[in-house]
């Protein structure tokens, strides 16, 4: 029989509506009265928000939470319990919980915590997130200074996402395109997965480590190592905001596990359509 992961979408993938068609599945109802007793409104804004509004970190993280872990329910009472899981930056968080590390309510308030910091994060430090088309990884690389632009995501050979500060993104365009590339910005609210959130990072280990998390249930493959969590869940989960995604990687240590199929629950196919394209 081969073996299943399932990939928990990351920012970048919400849309108006999601997991409208999975709210009336118990599991999924109970999850989000829940997270409506933390957090009221926020399922009613995944449902019936803007893309606009969904698109700023403080609702896209805890919408993007509830909307992967409710599809991540239902793909589970359809096919079954999956051997391993990855979630996608944000993702990861949802992951976590599908796997019983954390509780739902510890998650979710988990989530909060991590859009509050990044939301600050973002009056902080101005930029933006830009997928660099057709270029190999370590070209990408070398089109980042390590100051103003990051590599942040390795989605696959020829897909590197890289943070970058306002300021640069018209010089880092021009550059891409100069090498034969091509750069389109994505719909996140400020630059990730780079050195510029290691204070927001610390603050994020501190609320960690006042939360119970237990052995998984599965294997939950980490974006920071790309290897299967394990020793200490509160520092990798938190260096994870600071450090790139290393999704490519991710998906290569699944494979040589044995893993054959890929199922992303969340809105969308982004990630499996990476998977796809390698």
């Amino acid at each position: 029989m081969e073996r299943v992961a399932f990939l928990f979408a990351g920012q970048g993938a919400q849309v108006p509506g999601m997991a409208a068609d999975v709210k009336d599945l118990p599991k999924v109802k109970k999850l989000f009265d829940l997270a409506e007793s933390i957090r009221p409104g926020t399922v009613e804004k995944m449902l019936c928000g803007t893309q606009e509004e969904l698109n700023r970190t403080l609702l896209t993280q805890p919408t993007m939470f509830l909307a992967d872990l409710a599809y991540a329910y239902a793909k589970e009472e359809e096919i079954g319990t999956p051997d391993c899981a990855c979630g996608f930056s944000v993702g990861e968080v949802p992951a976590l919980c599908f796997a019983g590390v954390l509780s739902e309510e510890d998650a979710f308030r988990t989530i909060c915590k991590r859009a509050e910091l990044m939301e600050a994060y973002t009056q902080r430090v101005a930029g933006c997130m830009i997928a660099v088309i057709g270029l190999a990884p370590d070209a990408v690389e070398a089109l980042c200074d390590g100051e103003n632009t990051h590599p942040a995501n390795y989605n696959g050979s020829k897909q590197t996402v890289v943070a970058c500060k306002a300021e640069a993104e018209a010089d880092f365009t021009a550059k891409v395109k100069a090498a034969g590339g091509r750069a389109m910005k994505l719909r996140v609210s400020g630059m990730f997965h780079c050195p510029e959130l290691s204070p927001e990072a610390a603050a994020f280990e501190e609320f960690l480590r006042s939360l119970k998390m237990n052995a998984p249930r599965l294997d939950v493959y980490a974006n920071l190592t790309a290897k299967p969590y394990e020793g200490d869940f509160a520092r990798t989960l938190a260096l994870q905001m600071c450090s790139p995604v290393r999704f490519t990687a991710t998906v290569a240590a699944m494979k040589q596990r044995g893993v054959e199929e890929f199922v992303e629950v969340g809105p969308g196919k982004v990630l499996t359509g990476l998977v796809a394209r390698g």
